[in-house]
């Protein structure tokens, strides 16, 4: 029987990004495996899914909201309708094994499998798993980690440390592509800004302010990508400070977001295991400014980002201009820190991990019976 793998995932891009970049390694270990990929019904999964080659499927599910309110109501109703179809897709599809990346898409997916009794994958990608992550983590044959501390959360359950499954995309670019890609003059320091797809508003506020100072710092030139949401209001104010190209580049988003990290010397972001992930892949030196919500999952990713040396924190509710500038300027005119925090980024990334997901995914059967205590 040839090795079916559904992969699952999605709702945000934190979460669908792994599973794409497990399926990117599947496809080329493999030419005869069949992959499934299973994300919400939603223009930014369809959107994403629309860049990557891996067939696809869709179902109806809904996030929980935190604390109980009358939210919960149609979020259990996406729930079942959700699991009713993930079971016809899995009697369909018949995968040898399941990957789930965690959020709302995946909850009805791994609930089905556990039902037909299919093999399990859960990964954790952050250093303290969220609710969705130890409800599905139960019972799986495998918790694979992107931070080793997220086990001693999941007792009973089997881990391995592997770290942020990254796509091929980003690994692969070129620090040359990416200046080409935005005409940035090579010889300038470049500060990378991202708040992520959707956009972080306290991010954007925070760089707005710090402009003016920002700009006047001799051989720098920063990439701000606001997110959709904001980018027309983000331009706009930004063009009455006077930042315009080729000093400062204002973009919604790019999906070539491997070039535009590779030509990064200091990235700015929120502390999602997927966008650390990716940026410690390249060794980039980060400034982190966890988002404060959901639990506050990004604290603990930053926090411990910042003991192993690669990045510096911001807390949300300490960020302004002021401070942000005085954060970047610091790391700019400090080559020898920005070496030692590119060193620690590098030797805390994991490049590999989507490549070793895919093979222990390949060989579902050595993983062995569910743990006991699950």
């Amino acid at each position: 029987m040839s090795t079916r793998v559904l992969l699952t995932g999605g709702g945000t891009a934190g979460h669908l990004f792994p599973a794409i970049a497990v399926g990117e390694q599947l496809a080329e270990a493999d030419a005869n495996v069949e992959i499934l990929l299973v994300a919400a019904v939603s223009d930014r999964d369809n959107t994403i899914l629309a860049q990557s080659n891996l067939p696809a499927a869709f179902i109806c599910a809904r996030p929980f909201p935190y604390g109980f309110c009358w939210q919960i109501v149609p979020s259990v109703a996406g729930l079942l309708h959700g699991l009713i179809q993930a079971l016809g897709l899995l009697r369909r599809f018949r995968p040898t094994v399941i990957f789930g990346t965690g959020g709302y898409v995946a909850a009805p997916v791994i609930m089905a499998a556990r039902l037909l009794g299919i093999p399990r994958v859960v990964h954790i990608g952050d250093a303290y798993p969220d609710r969705t992550g130890r409800l599905l983590s139960r019972g799986a044959q495998l918790v694979t980690l992107a931070f080793a501390s997220a086990a001693q959360y999941l007792p009973g359950r089997r881990t391995q440390h592997i770290g942020a499954p990254v796509r091929k995309q980003i690994l692969t670019a070129s620090r040359a592509e990416g200046q080409e890609l935005l005409r940035l003059a090579p010889d300038r320091f470049t500060v990378l800004v991202t708040g992520g797809s959707q956009g972080a508003r306290s991010l954007n506020e925070a760089l707005l302010a710090a402009l003016p100072v920002l700009l006047s710092a001799p051989d720098l030139q920063i990439i701000h990508l606001t997110g959709r949401r904001g980018y027309e209001a983000v331009k706009a104010q930004a063009e009455t400070l006077g930042a315009a190209p080729p000093i400062y580049h204002c973009l919604a988003y790019l999906e070539q977001m491997g070039a535009v990290l590779a030509a990064a010397d200091l990235v700015v972001s929120r502390a999602g295991s997927s966008s650390t992930g990716e940026a410690t892949a390249l060794g980039k030196p980060l400034v982190l400014v966890p988002y404060p919500y959901a639990a506050g999952h990004q604290k603990y990713n930053a926090a411990e980002l910042e003991a192993a040396g690669a990045a510096l924190v911001i807390p949300d509710e300490q960020l302004s201009g002021v401070k942000l500038a005085e954060v970047v300027l610091g790391l700019y005119r400090d080559k020898e820190r920005r070496r030692r925090m590119a060193q620690a980024s590098a030797a805390w990334g994991r490049p590999e991990a989507a490549q070793h997901i895919a093979r222990i995914l390949m060989e579902v059967e050595r993983i062995g019976p569910t743990p006991l205590s699950a």
